[in-house]
């Protein structure tokens, strides 16, 4: 099973963990009951967790119901935004992303992250060059429109290629010359990638997935998000089901 995707021109984002509060061994037929397939084994996390998890309060967890009980009542649950039972899910991710898109999604203070480092280690040659080079929205003070004539792209994107080869190479000749990274760093750009290790709950995970894979986020920060939802639907597709009918407001329900 591939639990990581490709985004932009030098990014990834994997799906290196996925677990709730129970431990488990699954068979194919148990794991099928539960709403996965039986490729998709190897992460603890299932559609079931938070409805057990709020079962918690009135000392029924653990008991034996199957799978649409379960999911009845997490659709109760998020419905109704009693939402601290979807916090017992948490998702580790890893992601190469473009640093002006992680100073973006810092934002969300509910994540736990490790990020290299570039005070010990030399960065890689890798910046982010737009495939498409966006216009000024003239109807609002931030987003772009795909309106730009292709010269203008073209000679755009030549220029910032150019201009971060320049620099990158100016970063190793200063780092060879004996300047500490933490400095020669400085001439590297803000899209110059960086690489980091993701930690957040369920809960959060989807505030966050709504608010970064929206039309009013930076078009590079939609693909992250939705690159995080692929990955996470075919291990959670219950649960994710229910983000988007119900937090995304795109189901019937």
């Amino acid at each position: 099973m591939v639990n990581t995707k490709k985004v932009l021109d030098h990014g990834f984002v994997t799906l290196r963990n996925l677990a709730g509060p129970t431990r488990r061994v699954f068979q194919s037929d148990q794991f099928e009951a539960l709403g996965g397939t039986p490729q998709l084994r190897h992460f603890d996390a299932s559609d079931v967790d938070p409805a057990n998890a709020a079962r918690m309060s009135f000392g029924g967890q653990d008991q034996d119901r199957d799978y649409e009980t379960e999911m009845k009542l997490n659709r109760y649950l998020m419905k109704n935004k009693h939402m601290t039972p979807f916090e017992m899910v948490v998702v580790w991710l890893e992601m190469k992303l473009p640093i002006f898109v992680a100073r973006q999604f810092v934002r969300h203070g509910t994540a736990r992250l490790n990020e290299i480092s570039g005070r010990y280690v030399t960065l890689p040659a890798e910046w982010y060059i737009p495939e498409v080079v966006g216009a000024a929205s003239a109807d609002k003070k931030q987003g772009q429109v795909n309106t730009l004539p292709p010269l203008i792209q073209t000679a755009f994107q030549d220029d910032l290629k150019e201009q971060c080869a320049a620099s990158y190479k100016l970063y190793l000749a200063y780092i060879r010359d004996g300047v500490a990274a933490e400095h020669a760093r400085l001439f590297l750009h803000l899209n110059h990638y960086t690489h980091w290790l993701w930690k957040q709950d369920l809960r959060n995970m989807m505030g966050f997935l709504l608010l970064r894979d929206h039309g009013h986020a930076q078009i590079e920060a939609q693909a992250y998000a939705k690159v995080i939802t692929e990955l996470l639907h075919p291990h959670i597709p219950g649960l994710m089901d229910l983000y988007t009918d119900i937090m995304r407001g795109e189901g019937l329900s």
